[in-house]
């Protein structure tokens, strides 16, 4: 365990997740920053805060298929949603287990939020 950022007992899992991508994990907030490089995972954690009380993110980290959560001001079939109470940025990666993961990169939500509001061409050809 170290400290990075305000997460004080942070750990960096040894082998990459089945993306191939690394992973800087807070034990305390269960904020999970996922990167192909090292250096930027733990940089997307440090700059995330360690918030552990909040209801509404608490609810989205343990959303499954039995207990979909409903995000403040939205439903459970909102694919992007940002904490009002917090700014953390979720992304509903799984619509029929409803299944979150909280997106720590700036550049990943800008890539999630581009690929949710710009129509997809790729069939008119047909």
């Amino acid at each position: 365990m170290k400290e990075i950022g305000a997460h004080k007992r942070a750990e960096i899992l040894d082998d990459k997740d089945i993306n191939g991508r690394y992973m800087a994990m807070c034990r305390d907030c269960e904020t999970c920053a996922h990167a192909y490089e090292l250096t930027e995972a733990e940089t997307n954690l440090s700059l995330t805060p360690c918030i552990i009380d909040c209801a509404n993110c608490n609810k989205i980290r343990h959303s499954h298929d039995g207990s979909p959560a409903v995000p403040l001001g939205g439903s459970c079939n909102t694919l992007l949603h940002i904490c009002p109470n917090d700014g953390r940025k979720w992304w509903q990666m799984n619509t029929h287990f409803h299944l979150w993961q909280h997106v720590t990169s700036e550049r990943e939500w800008q890539a999630l939020r581009r690929e949710r509001t710009q129509p997809s061409y790729e069939f008119d050809e047909w």
